[in-house]
């Protein structure tokens, strides 16, 4: 009968951690990707907006127009081991209100 080999667990707990870290990296890259795409919509529309109208009109015409890639945003946030949903709706105004000064105020 042959003898049983003795595996040590150190590869393997090596293979573990990359594809982890990867997974990590995996999701985080996708959150960047989601805000980037959220950040361009309402700076776009801000800009189109903020040429007819008020700074502060714009910005409320931006957010409104950008809601779909706002929800993606977030719910890649709340997809996160480190928050839940209600992190996500107490994030939700501080997100808005710092968007909404980045616009008002560094566009002019």
């Amino acid at each position: 009968m042959p003898r049983a080999r003795h595996v040590t667990p150190v590869p393997l707990l090596a293979v573990v951690l990359v594809a982890a870290a990867c997974g990590t990296a995996r999701a985080a890259s996708e959150t960047e990707a989601r805000h980037a795409a959220w950040r361009d919509c309402v700076s776009g529309n801000f800009r189109i907006q903020a040429a007819l109208t008020d700074r502060d009109l714009a910005a409320d015409a931006a957010f409104r127009a950008c809601r779909t890639a706002e929800d993606a945003y977030l719910a890649t946030l709340a997809a996160s081991p480190l928050l839940d949903d209600e992190d996500v709706g107490r994030a939700r105004p501080l997100l808005a209100g710092r968007m909404r000064a980045w616009l008002v105020g560094n566009r002019g």
